[in-house]
């Protein structure tokens, strides 16, 4: 199993001024920076062109997306309030915490979705190919969804947890191998 990408959020305990803070960073690092306005309220930003992204908000939260793991999510934390000091833009007791993974694995075997909709449990499974291509299957022993697909492939989103992904996972392959 690895993780596909991991997402944290937190806040910086004050309002910001997002043109001004876009303006700065911009100086600060150049023309890598990539910065995306998507309402007054909001800023995604890249620093460059596989950075994870930061979604900043004039509120003072934020959320870092894109991180192919957890040192890298708490590096690029690390990496944005290292701007910020450069830059002046002062911070104080930063709350930073994951939220949410992905994470992806193969059950090693072509999938009938229909029939596994039915094994798992339609209470438990939503299984619509002209709205999604795969089955969504939300445990009810874990605090995850698993996404199912024919080929096999398997994510596992809702936690940031290795081991609630991997025993969501045992418990899937479990399942298929009592009902084969």
């Amino acid at each position: 199993m690895k993780i596909v990408s991991i997402m944290g959020s937190g806040s910086l305990g004050k309002e910001v001024d997002l043109e001004t803070l876009v303006d700065e960073l911009r100086n600060e690092v150049g023309e890598s920076l990539d910065a995306n306005f998507q309402s007054p309220g909001i800023v995604t930003v890249k620093l460059g062109e596989n950075s994870p992204a930061f979604s900043i908000y004039r509120t003072g939260s934020f959320q870092i997306r894109g991180a192919l793991g957890h040192e890298e999510l708490n590096e690029t934390v690390n990496q944005l309030l290292q701007l910020f000091a450069n830059i002046g833009f002062e911070t104080s007791d930063v709350d930073f915490e994951e939220k949410t993974a992905v994470f992806m694995d193969e059950v090693n075997q072509g999938l009938e979705l229909e029939t596994l909709a039915v094994r798992l449990g339609l209470e438990y499974t939503e299984y619509e190919p002209e709205q999604f291509p795969g089955l969504v299957y939300r445990p009810p022993e874990y605090e995850a969804t698993l996404l199912i697909f024919s080929s096999g492939k398997v994510l596992v989103v809702g936690t940031a947890k290795q081991e609630v992904a991997r025993s969501a996972l045992q418990s899937l392959d479990e399942t298929l191998e009592n009902t084969a």
